[in-house]
């Protein structure tokens, strides 16, 4: 199926609404209406182009599917966190009344000031309003971003014009109406591998004048998205939503017209029967009919949260030529399968995520060894809350610290150490980034020797460590047992709801993710045997993959990248059941075992090096 490739988009799945003001992709409220009816609201202008086929009726259904749930995403480029400003205005990660603190945090006059990002990069925000004590039509915000990263996954560069259109009510209430003309010029955002773009300018109406009840309304003449090189553009569109904040009973209706370089050529599209859905569920009730060349169509009838049917009716005479049953998985792209084409790609994703991981995460315990940052402040007469420390790296670089220590010379349950590394070098490995530990237990030994666990955070933490670069985003839980049970073996334990690996232009999403590794130390190289398991989203293959260690991973920590594992065996499965099985036959070469159907027989095997895997991973 061609569509846009979209990064785990849920057409319609409402979760919250009136994020920070500004529309997040699966979250707010939206109008009663949605737009002219009849032929998307094009009578009388140039038809579509696109003849819609049983051949391509499911890609056209996938693609305005997406293309309506990228417009609802623009709420993202607009975030509280990236257009928080001077004044330090503070803002609320959801709901409605992250609206109202927004909107009270601009009452403050003219602003404007060029601010770092905390990643990297700029974003210069300015504010000019007509009145300090309210919003007034004619107000503006315009924020500027340069290659800003704000730890929340991903990088923006462009602009994002803010005009206010429309004021009505009390903003400073939960009762009010605001309407806003957004014009985005170049904007780029970059997550992993992916690349996704913006130009053109639409019209957003936030109205909870009937709250509990809130509406969300989206139009505009011409809005050019893009996604990895695929580029829709959407004209004379009106996307509306509306929810029950009390029931999260939600409300959507749109119309418009599609522009795809992929399909090559425009579609119209509007809905009959209101689209309906509850709470963060897929859409269970409702219509969309898609209108192509010489009126044949492809009608996206929803039976339930899961199952859609697809009426194709190439000739546009009314009778239906062709019914096909999919489901919002599969028209969203969100079906993973394993083939002979898709395998390859799937284990360099697979290598990528696990060593990732695993690096990013063991590093949080090493840092409390003797020589380490969290070590060496372990045993310095520091206790309390404490502002930045600057500890030296052993061998080149720094750490800032600051947090909370109970006591002097150890670490107890309750420290907090908040760390900055900047080039910290220690032994084999390079810091760079944020990383938070907070401790819950912590057991020394004279000596070396100690035991630590705690839950971290981890921000745009990039380590360098025999070649390999790897930088993590996000939160786990780890253990780390240096010695302390065992002379010369190293236990390491972590487990993660969410997190995000990035290496080389790779980037994985990882969910319900474990690892746990045992380092046999003594004359190098060391000996290390690691089990994994998890969910990995992959951005090359627009899909969710589970994987878990049959036999655990054995390899030696040497500095040559055309190594890996010498013997293991991973299982990855796709949600169709077809699976794969990454076998290491030494240090050098593997094979994939894979199994189209799910019925345990060896379809095909293919094989590979590890050094194709871990291609585009070593430091450049």
């Amino acid at each position: 199926m061609t569509t846009v490739n979209y990064r785990g988009f849920r057409v319609f799945a409402i979760a919250a609404l009136m994020a920070v003001g500004i529309v997040t992709t699966i979250a707010t409220g939206g109008s009663s209406g949605g737009g002219d009816s009849g032929n998307g609201g094009f009578d009388g202008v140039t038809p579509p182009t696109l003849s819609i086929t049983v051949a391509n009726g499911s890609d056209v259904a996938s693609a305005v599917i997406i293309a309506i749930g990228l417009s609802f995403d623009l709420g993202d480029i607009t975030d509280a966190n990236l257009l928080a400003g001077p004044g330090d205005i503070q803002l609320s990660a959801a709901g409605a009344k992250g609206a109202i603190n927004f909107y009270k945090g601009l009452l403050q006059g003219d602003q404007q000031a060029l601010e770092n990002c905390l990643n990297g990069g700029t974003k210069d925000v300015s504010i000019t309003q007509a009145n300090v004590n309210t919003l007034t039509v004619g107000d503006r915000i315009v924020a500027v971003f340069v290659d800003c990263d704000e730890g929340l996954g991903y990088i923006i560069s462009g602009t994002v014009d803010i005009t206010i259109a429309a004021v009505q009510g009390n903003i400073l209430t939960e009762v009010f109406l605001l309407g806003m003309d957004v014009l985005l010029t170049d904007i780029v955002i970059t997550e992993g591998t992916s690349t996704m773009t913006a130009d053109g300018d639409f019209t957003l109406t936030l109205d909870s004048l009937l709250f509990p009840t809130l509406r969300m309304r989206l139009s505009g003449d011409a809005l050019q998205l893009g996604s990895d090189g695929q580029v829709v553009t959407l004209t004379n569109f009106d996307h509306a939503l509306e929810i029950d904040a009390g029931t999260m009973a939600l409300v959507a209706n749109v119309s418009g017209r599609l522009q795809s370089s992929t399909l090559g050529g425009s579609v119209d599209y509007e809905t009959p029967v209101r689209i309906e859905a509850a709470g963060e569920e897929d859409p269970q009730f409702g219509e969309i009919l898609i209108t192509g060349a010489d009126d044949s169509t492809v009608r996206i009838v929803i039976i339930d949260s899961t199952h859609i049917q697809l009426e194709i009716d190439e000739n546009g005479d009314g009778t239906v030529d062709e019914f096909v049953d999919t489901t919002w998985d599969e028209l969203n792209g969100r079906v993973s399968a394993i083939t002979s084409q898709t395998a390859p790609i799937l284990a360099r994703e697979m290598y990528s995520a696990v060593t990732g991981f695993g690096s990013l995460t063991i590093t949080a315990g090493t840092q409390f060894v003797p020589v380490a940052p969290f070590g060496l402040l372990g045993a310095m007469d520091v206790s309390g809350s404490f502002d930045a420390l600057q500890i030296p790296c052993n061998l080149s670089g720094t750490a800032t610290v600051s947090g909370f220590k109970s006591v002097t010379n150890t670490y107890i349950n309750g420290d907090n150490l908040d760390a900055t590394f900047a080039a910290c070098r220690r032994g084999l490995e390079q810091l760079d980034g944020a990383m938070q530990f907070a401790v819950s237990a912590f057991d020394g030994a004279p000596g070396d020797a100690y035991v630590v666990s705690g839950s971290v955070v981890e921000s745009g933490l990039q380590r360098v460590f025999l070649g390999y670069c790897f930088s993590g985003n996000g939160s786990f839980d780890t253990m780390h047992d240096f010695y302390l049970t065992t002379t010369g073996v190293i236990y390491s334990n972590s487990s993660a709801a969410d997190f995000q690996v990035s290496s080389g232009g790779r980037s994985q999403q990882l969910t319900n993710a474990g690892v746990s590794a045992q380092i046999t130390a003594g004359q190098p190289p060391s000996i290390v045997s690691r089990a994994s398991s998890g969910v990995m989203t992959s951005g090359a293959l627009n899909g969710s993959f589970g994987y878990l260690s049959i036999v655990p991973d054995e390899f030696v920590t040497d500095d040559d990248p055309m190594t890996g594992p010498y013997a293991g065996v991973m299982q990855v499965t796709a949600a169709d059941n077809s699976s794969m099985r990454m076998v290491a036959i030494d240090a050098f070469n593997l094979r994939l075992d894979l199994d189209f159907d799910g019925d345990s027989v060896i379809d095909e095997s293919i094989p590979t090096t590890w050094a194709a895997l871990g291609s585009g991973l070593t430091c450049q």
